[in-house]
């Protein structure tokens, strides 16, 4: 039975499900959502998701929704011989997963995603608090990934693939990720996974300047 995506162009939260969708080598349709347009509001979609938000997996009649929840269903139910590699059932492992995947939610989400709709999107809110939250995040993901490749276990997992397209696009928010190289190489690394799947890019997108980063010492640095 063929999956149906309701994702949108430029969307972070929808493009960490159609690279794990790729990286499963699963056959998908995509459904486009506007937002700019206001088609999240639309009312045929929000009997989907009253929360009228982006992306929506459709597997059957089974309706599923929120990024990280879909992930996680997908490991469990598409991932065959590799579904405890992408989500263990292990208690420790699992919580370890579940940490990060949390992190996807609430750091990311009010750091760099903030940002990037701050200066794309227009949106109303507090733009240099989220590029603080931005750099103190990536400071601490930089220190943990300094002794390890992956975010949660020895291997890839959703954890990885739920908090990687946010960091990805942190420079259309004003967010400089040069200076952690550690957070950097994680990402090469999420590049180079068999059937990686590029995010396509919104073009001609006006130029937001990177906000220095400012280390423990105080000084403003920039690599």
């Amino acid at each position: 039975m063929t999956l149906k995506l309701y994702t949108g162009f430029g969307s972070g939260n929808a493009y960490k499900v159609e690279l794990f969708l790729h990286l499963l080598s699963l056959a998908y349709k995509p459904v486009p959502v506007s937002v700019p347009k206001g088609e999240h509001r639309d009312p045929a979609f929000l009997k989907l998701t009253p929360f009228g938000q982006i992306p929506v997996l459709m597997d059957g009649d089974r309706v599923f929704t929120d990024s990280q929840a879909i992930l996680c269903y997908l490991a469990r139910a598409y991932g065959g011989a590799k579904a405890d590699h992408w989500l263990p059932v292990s208690a420790a492992d699992l919580a370890e997963v579940m940490r990060w995947l949390s992190v996807a939610a609430n750091e990311i989400q009010n750091g760099p995603t903030m940002a990037r709709a701050a200066k794309l999107l227009g949106w109303s809110i507090d733009y240099d608090g989220t590029v603080q939250k931005s750099y103190r995040l990536l400071a601490l993901m930089n220190a943990h990934l300094a002794s390890r490749a992956w975010l949660a276990l020895d291997r890839p997992t959703v954890a990885d693939i739920a908090c990687y397209p946010s960091l990805l696009l942190a420079g259309e928010g004003g967010v400089d990720t040069a200076p952690f190289p550690d957070v950097e190489r994680w990402m090469r690394r999420i590049e180079s996974l068999p059937e990686f799947y590029p995010m396509p890019r919104l073009p001609n997108l006006p130029p937001v300047p990177l906000v220095p980063w400012t280390d423990q010492a105080g000084a403003a640095t920039r690599s």
